[in-house]
């Protein structure tokens, strides 16, 4: 997926350095990483650097996780984020990108699911 879009670099998450200490605790994401894109500022890896793929056991989880976030960013105090979900995945990508980029994001994640 890194080649299909305008990623520099992805790092994956573990349990011991996950931003958001969720990856593998109790209903939440089994892995994570985050892809980031060449065309943002990058300081502390994380969604706003580009784009993040969550996994989860199961597509209710995922959904859930999604509804979670969207109720965070309501109003955009927070942000907006771009979400596409593909069974028990998720692909959040930062609202700082066009969607224009979403969607060539989108494509490749839908492509490597």
């Amino acid at each position: 997926m890194k080649a299909a879009v305008n990623a520099k670099a992805v790092k994956v998450w573990t349990a011991e350095n996950d931003p958001n200490k969720l990856l593998g605790r109790p209903g939440q994401y089994t892995s994570s990483a985050t892809l980031i894109d060449k065309s943002l500022p990058c300081h502390d890896p994380g969604v706003d650097c580009g784009a993040t793929i969550e996994v989860f056991a199961t597509a209710a989880e995922t959904t859930k996780r999604a509804a979670y976030i969207a109720s965070l960013r309501t109003g955009g105090m927070l942000g907006t984020e771009y979400h596409t979900i593909v069974g028990s995945t998720l692909l959040r990508v930062t609202g700082e990108l066009t969607p224009k980029v979403n969607a060539k994001y989108a494509a490749a994640f839908k492509a490597s699911t």
